[in-house]
């Protein structure tokens, strides 16, 4: 298995990669068991409910390909993030305010888009080394 050959480094970074998009399937999985699927209570637009709803099912897909095939789930957790936090960040900044008092109190409520921003950071600045490692491992696998 290519997982195994990788560095320390790579594997402990795709471990926490796989746990972020395990979280974020439980997150929505936890909503969906307390509203049901594609819940009126999201009070969003219906392809805005789909999209988070099948994040459900996505995220733990490549939460396993960062382990089975690290490649795919590399360029996958690479793509679900930028579209869950640009998708998410557009629907949040909706309802900011210039006022800095309010802007504070926002940056709070929106405690779950500010850590999936992080997570988008932490994914994009390893990007590069993980998917080299991982071509370096594959010519010698």
């Amino acid at each position: 298995m290519l997982f195994a050959q990788l560095h320390i480094k790579i594997k402990t970074i795709l471990i926490m990669q796989s746990i972020g998009m395990l979280s974020g399937m439980t997150t929505h999985l936890i909503w969906i068991i307390n509203n049901g699927f594609l819940s009126e209570n999201y009070n969003a637009p219906f392809f805005t409910r789909l999209f988070w709803d099948s994040l459900t099912f996505i995220d733990p897909i490549a939460a396993i390909l960062l382990i089975i095939k690290p490649k795919t789930g590399i360029w996958l957790t690479f793509v679900i993030i930028i579209i869950d936090v640009s998708h998410n960040f557009i629907l949040c900044f909706r309802s900011i305010t210039p006022n800095s008092n309010y802007f504070s109190y926002w940056i709070t409520g929106n405690w779950m888009l500010m850590c999936q921003i992080f997570f988008l950071l932490f994914v994009s600045v390893t990007f590069k080394s993980n998917l080299k490692e991982v071509k370096i491992r594959s010519a010698e696998f």
